[in-house]
């Protein structure tokens, strides 16, 4: 009987040991379901990133007359519509009451309300200026116009003319803290436009340089197909806009080559929308992280081609700050 007993003990712990896993099954169920969560995982990751959208081939592109002054080469363009951005606010005094531009010479203040639109361009170090040089076009006022054209008759200033217009080199009153006197080259295009510079360098080239483009009617910077893509994506190609920027450099991010910000109307308020154009939509796609991290709190977040597009909806009241820059 006692062998009997021994012999079932036996038995048992041999039934055990035939059931019992081996290590290397173990071993292999443990990298299964390390695999499966990582699967999980990382579909889950992929699953919140956004679809690569695309841009139509043919999407149509509005052109304003403004930018037959900007050369292709421009580095940056500021365009603020003053026009659009008082009949979107009703406030006539969005932009304050000072002038614009004070001329010395014949004691006449250009008040910013008499703007009708403020276009900023910065051009590229070149064989005539070794650093880069900004000028301005301004639109203004017919009645302000025919006071300025007036004003320059009566004093009889020098001036000379460069591509049909006339240029004058006038004395401006700097509105700083501590005011002062600068020399400003200043054109008068179709009697409706001023194109000035304040650079005391190279402000004449500026000046010149703004004017060869807008009368030769050459390609200007908003012919090239990616500035006209990156106005798509931040979408203003087809409607008014309040304000257009576009910086032809890197912006925060790595790997970028161009940034374009718009400004327009929206329902009861303002969009704000910032594209950034990487070299590949993958590069896009991975500034994702760092774009909510330099752009917070946006509404939006989208991926079009090679875009990374950052949308704001905003209250009028942000309207004047965002026109500031990109």
């Amino acid at each position: 009987m006692k062998g009997v007993g021994f012999s079932a003990r036996f038995d048992k712990k041999r039934n055990r040991a035939r059931h019992k896993p081996s290590r290397s099954l173990r071993t292999y169920s443990f990298l299964v379901t390390l695999a499966l969560l990582a699967l999980i995982v990382g579909g889950s990751y992929y699953s919140t990133l956004p679809t690569v959208e695309h841009i139509p081939v043919n999407f149509q592109f509005q052109s304003s007359g403004w930018m037959a002054f900007v050369p292709q080469t421009s580095q940056y363009v500021s365009f603020i519509d003053y026009h659009e951005a008082y009949m979107v606010s009703g406030n006539p005094l969005l932009f304050g009451a000072h002038a614009i531009l004070q001329f010395y010479q014949i004691s006449l203040d250009i008040p910013v309300q008499s703007v009708l639109f403020d276009l900023d361009i910065q051009l590229p170090p070149s064989s005539f200026n070794s650093a880069a040089v900004s000028g301005s076009v301004i639109k203004i006022r017919n009645d302000t116009m025919r006071i300025l054209l007036d004003t320059m008759v009566k004093m009889n200033l020098t001036k000379t003319t460069y591509d049909g217009y006339p240029l004058y080199r006038l004395l401006l009153i700097n509105p700083t803290s501590d005011p002062k006197l600068i020399n400003a080259y200043t054109a008068i295009v179709d009697y409706s436009v001023l194109v000035v510079s304040t650079d005391q360098t190279f402000g004449r080239y500026a000046v010149e340089t703004i004017l060869d483009q807008y009368s030769s009617r050459t390609q200007n910077l908003f012919d090239k197909q990616e500035v006209r893509c990156g106005i798509y994506a931040s979408g203003a190609s087809d409607r008014p806009f309040i304000g257009l920027f576009v910086g032809t450099f890197s912006s925060q991010f790595n790997n970028t080559r161009m940034i374009v910000k718009s400004i327009v109307s929206d329902v009861n308020g303002i969009r704000v929308t910032r594209s950034v154009l990487f070299a590949n939509s993958d590069l896009a796609i991975d500034a994702i992280g760092q774009a909510h991290r330099v752009y917070r709190d946006a509404d939006r977040y989208t991926i079009l081609d090679r875009w990374l597009v950052v949308t704001y909806n905003y209250a009028l009241e942000k309207l004047r700050g965002e026109l500031t820059g990109i």
